[in-house]
């Protein structure tokens, strides 16, 4: 089903990110979630709970805790720690953390990774991107590393975080304009722009598999042939607003990769002239 791209309101998004990168100073890199866990006194469980959520923050009797959901994150994988960390997104966040306290709302199971339009679990994702992947870390690393997927590559290597977070933070930086296009199984999801892209009108795309490029690397990817794959291409290929034929019709980049269960990721940039 199309949504909308998934986006907090860039106050809301700064306080978050803020809070996150405070909690991450002085733990080292990769951060670890788990020892975060801990150090609050919130145990954590790990069982298989089939398609139902990937993780689960409760608050019983005075104590938070922590289900990991196996089936759909893994036990020790970049995603797994991604959950960890949106789930200690729930808990650091006041608002969320005093709801839960309270008992004006339940505890519920969250879609991690972007994947979820709902805000408060976009609010949790922005804290673990931001826990895992703090910009005081991400822009020196960003700095002198390849463009684009490349560089988001480089950066899952050094931060062990799941493609996709490692490229919101990216595009936070924002060391080029660059469009992210998330693609689930069933077709198009969201897209994200980074700052440069916006102001440079990069925003209405291609949202259609049966509209992709003929041939296109993101095709190539949604259909299984390839894990990774990039191509040149053109600025009136991806997006609607520009002609063939047209003065501004400038060469792109686009690269794709598989997220395996969960769908592919596409990202566009223009080619330097």
């Amino acid at each position: 089903m199309k949504r909308s791209s998934p986006r907090l309101r860039p106050d809301r998004a700064l306080e978050i990110s803020e809070l996150a990168e405070e909690i991450s100073r002085g733990k080292g890199f990769p951060i670890d979630p788990r020892a975060i866990l801990r150090a609050n006194g919130i145990r954590v469980t790990f069982n298989d709970y089939g398609e139902a959520f990937d993780g689960l923050l409760e608050h019983r009797s005075g104590r938070f805790h922590v289900f990991c959901n196996t089936a759909r994150v893994g036990k020790d994988t970049p995603r797994t720690r991604f959950t960890l960390a949106h789930e200690l997104g729930h808990y650091f966040i006041d608002e969320h953390r005093r709801a839960l306290e309270a008992g004006r709302v339940r505890p519920h199971g969250s879609i991690c990774d972007f994947e979820s339009p709902v805000e408060v679990e976009l609010e949790a994702d922005c804290f673990a991107a931001s826990l895992l992947l703090p910009t005081s870390a991400v822009a020196p690393a960003v700095r002198g590393k390849a463009r684009g997927l490349g560089g988001v590559v480089s950066l899952v290597a050094k931060f062990n975080t799941s493609i996709t977070a490692t490229a919101m933070r990216y595009l936070d930086v924002d060391p080029h304009p660059c469009v992210v296009i998330r693609w689930g199984l069933d077709g198009y999801a969201w897209k994200r722009l980074s700052e440069s892209a916006y102001r440079a009108g990069l925003r209405k795309t291609v949202q259609d598999t049966a509209a992709l490029p003929r041939g296109c690397a993101t095709a190539k990817v949604m259909a299984g042939s390839a894990k990774l794959e990039s191509n040149g291409t053109t600025k009136a290929a991806w997006f609607p607003f520009v002609g063939d034929d047209w003065d501004s019709n400038a060469l792109f980049m686009e690269e794709a990769i598989s997220l395996g269960k969960y769908g592919a990721l596409t990202m566009l940039y223009p080619l330097d002239r």
